[in-house]
């Protein structure tokens, strides 16, 4: 096992995992920086991964998994958030006075 062949491998799964900590922290401009970085690197890997990179993809594929998850929950919450904002919205709204339009005068010389 060449450290040199399993080393982008390795780097993939640490961008995945912070890949993950940005979506929890929803740090979305961070996020679309760093998977330009995921795109570049995942563009320099050769098409059959050496076998001991295994391990690595492993992680990989799981922090990825996990990325997932989250992003899913992420925009469960986002769902709920703005269903409650529309709630607030039509109670305030229930609230306000109701007024008639108004009716101007025009008054002619």
């Amino acid at each position: 096992m060449s450290s040199a062949e399993t080393a982008p491998y390795e780097q993939l799964a640490r961008v995945i995992e912070r890949e993950l900590e940005l979506i929890g922290t929803r740090d979305y401009d961070a996020l679309a920086a760093l998977k330009t970085e995921r795109d570049a690197l995942i563009a320099s890997l050769p098409d059959v991964p050496p076998a001991c990179a295994r391990p690595a993809l492993q992680r990989a594929a799981l922090m990825n998994k996990r990325a997932e998850i989250e992003i899913l929950r992420v925009r469960e919450a986002l769902v709920m958030e703005s269903a409650n904002v529309e709630r607030v919205g039509r109670t305030a709204r229930g609230y306000s006075p109701h007024h008639e339009p108004s009716r101007h005068v025009v008054a002619t010389a």
